[in-house]
């Protein structure tokens, strides 16, 4: 674990705008060869072209450098200013892709309002529902694809129209180690992927403390939290959603 590191002015600033900021370098190559060297261990089938197949969980309780995702220091400080004192880990999975398949298509956006995944500004504080982290463990080079999104769409005050120019849709090129945050209330999806090797991401989701977009806490999250092997500062990222009491990140 590095120094933690809050968001930066002009990380602020481009988020605000756009609805994500990537951060490069936010794990080390040894890090990532780590996070490789698990997933393998896990034994993940191959994916297909269904979005189940690409979507891999259960890996939290069975490997140490998945759990050390959860409050990595390259996205706490960020997730807390994100999310507020009492952010937690609402859900997360892997992600791989064939080359050559499809992921989930657009979704999101600031119009319709949705109440566990929107963004707004009051005064010079940010208040998210649902914020996304998702790291990279290939390189997700120009063209091969991955995350995409319209920038700055989780302000839209309109319903995205049907139809739109595929050039407003914009594929966010990142290198394995590299981290992009986003709130759930940008319109994204996932480009087909193209590179000529499997696709490997993880993805770790974060709400409000009062929050929760799905049912997994009772069912997979309670008992990990309950299992002894987190530490006392994720457990505290653990908690069951409320409003109070609730025990503060930090």
């Amino acid at each position: 674990m590095g120094e933690p590191l809050p968001l930066s002015d002009l990380e602020r600033y481009f988020f605000d705008l756009y609805g994500y900021v990537v951060r490069h370098d936010a794990l080390s190559p040894a890090e990532v060869d780590d996070l490789n060297a698990a997933i393998d261990r896990l034994g993940v089938a191959p994916p297909g072209s269904s979005l189940e197949s690409q979507r891999f969980v259960g890996f939290l309780e069975r490997e140490q450098v998945f759990r050390d995702l959860i409050d990595h220091e390259g996205v706490l400080e960020a997730i807390i200013e994100m999310c507020g004192p009492t952010a937690r880990l609402d859900h997360a999975y892997g992600i791989i892709m064939a080359p050559g398949t499809d992921g989930l298509g657009l979704h999101g956006g600031g119009t319709p309002h949705d109440p566990a995944q929107f963004y707004d500004v009051r005064g010079t504080r940010m208040y998210n529902g649902l914020v996304a982290v998702q790291w990279a463990l290939v390189d997700h080079n120009p063209g091969d694809g991955g995350f995409c999104c319209v920038p700055g769409s989780h302000r839209a005050n309109f319903a995205r129209p049907a139809g739109h120019p595929r050039s407003w849709v914009v594929d966010v090129p990142m290198l394995a180690g590299d981290v992009v945050i986003f709130t759930e209330a940008l319109t994204h999806g996932t480009s087909s992927w193209r590179a000529p090797y499997t696709r490997r991401s993880m993805l770790y989701k974060y709400a409000p403390g009062h929050s929760s977009w799905g049912i997994q806490y009772q069912s997979t999250l309670a008992a990990l939290a309950a299992s002894g092997l987190l530490t006392e500062r994720q457990q505290r990222l653990m908690q069951i959603p409320a409003v109070s009491p609730h025990k503060t990140v930090r």
